[in-house]
């Protein structure tokens, strides 16, 4: 049975989806990813930091459960923004990153921000598909 695949941008409801997320990664990447630590407080912070910052959160929906997802987080003018792509070990697939990119993308164009793509690591396939997209 093929497995459903469903990009969503339900805004800052999601925050829940993005924590049980980032409680997936597995230790590098969330040491990688939350410069506060890679306890389940700093997890927590972090998703309180999105709040604040009023970041766009985008998913990706496996059998619905986000699995991937894109953090848009814009600078204090509202002019830039940076988005981070986090997937979870084995979602890391080339379409589902492309598509979130895009995705993340088509928000900043609406928002008029000019984007930065990152990701977890310069050797990620992850950041070098951003880099393409």
């Amino acid at each position: 049975m093929a497995s459903s695949i469903d990009i969503r941008i339900p805004g800052p409801s999601a925050i829940e989806d993005h924590h049980a997320h980032f409680l997936r990664l597995d230790f590098l990447d969330r040491c990688l990813h939350f410069s506060s630590g890679s306890d389940n407080r700093a997890v927590d912070a972090h998703c309180l930091r999105l709040l604040a910052a009023r970041a766009i959160l985008i998913g990706a929906y496996v059998d619905g459960v986000m699995r991937a997802g894109v953090q848009i987080i814009p600078d204090r003018n509202a002019s830039r923004a940076d988005a981070f792509v986090t997937a979870e070990p084995g979602y890391e697939s080339d379409p589902m990153v492309q598509i979130l990119i895009a995705r993340a993308r088509e928000e900043a164009h609406k928002c008029r921000f000019n984007l930065t793509v990152q990701g977890v690591d310069d050797s990620e396939p992850m950041v070098q598909m951003a880099r393409r997209a």
